[in-house]
């Protein structure tokens, strides 16, 4: 009894280490410390897939875990990603009205998902997500900026950051289907083959490069299903 109560604190625990990584990204990205504050969301973003994963691997998910991890998902997916960008922005000399609106924007966005999947009949890990998840696209815009970075900010000008942000937003509040990436995950010679080259690919160019290529291919595929079945 002593050690399934325990087993009830892990995916807690994990949830938690998570808001403390995303409330480290917002303070780095205030003090201008860009690629740690990028890091942090990345490392936020893999804390979420595991808390849920080791919840249903102890068989001790709940309802409570569910709400918990929505609320953290707020600031480490929404709060976190929007000052990260909002800074970088300012960091092009964007003017800082466009830069808050657009930031506004995909936060109210990122919290509507949240709100709509917190009302929608419980998901299971095979089942197809209705709209982009907050988390994805708070990683997403979080490599983006590392990427920005890594290239002395010449691989994303800043209408294409703008428009990065506005899709992400749009696809959030759409409902385009995307499958579960666990369920994809579990293709597992499909899956081997594809982190492999990405390894490979991530020494001749970069990691932030090509973890950019693999989410923004797991972006473009749900839009360009939606689009083929409306044909």
């Amino acid at each position: 009894m002593r050690t399934k109560s325990l087993y009830k604190v892990v995916p807690s625990l994990i949830t938690y280490t998570g808001l403390a990584s995303a409330f480290a990204a917002v303070v780095l990205a205030l003090h201008d410390m860009l690629p740690l504050s990028g890091v942090c969301i990345i490392v936020g973003y893999v804390l979420d897939g595991a808390d849920g994963a080791v919840a249903r691997r102890l068989d001790v998910a709940s309802a409570f875990g569910l709400q918990l991890d929505s609320l953290v998902d707020v600031v480490a997916f929404g709060v976190a990603p929007s000052v990260l960008v909002y800074q970088h922005l300012r960091s092009l000399v964007v003017n800082p009205v466009v830069g808050w609106v657009v930031c506004v924007v995909y936060l109210i966005g990122g919290t509507f998902r949240l709100a709509r999947f917190n009302l929608l009949p419980a998901k299971t890990s095979h089942s197809e997500s209705v709209g982009l998840t907050i988390s994805t696209s708070g990683a997403t815009l979080a490599l983006g900026v590392l990427v920005n970075d890594a290239y002395g900010q010449r691989s994303m000008s800043v209408p294409v950051i703008l428009a990065l942000v506005a899709v992400l937003t749009f696809l959030m509040v759409s409902r385009v289907r995307y499958p579960a990436l666990a369920s994809m995950l579990r293709r597992r010679r499909l899956s081997m083959t594809l982190l492999g080259t990405a390894a490979v690919l991530a020494v001749w160019l970069s990691p932030q490069l090509i973890a950019l290529g693999l989410t923004g291919g797991y972006v473009s595929f749900g839009l360009i299903r939606a689009i083929y079945d409306m044909l």
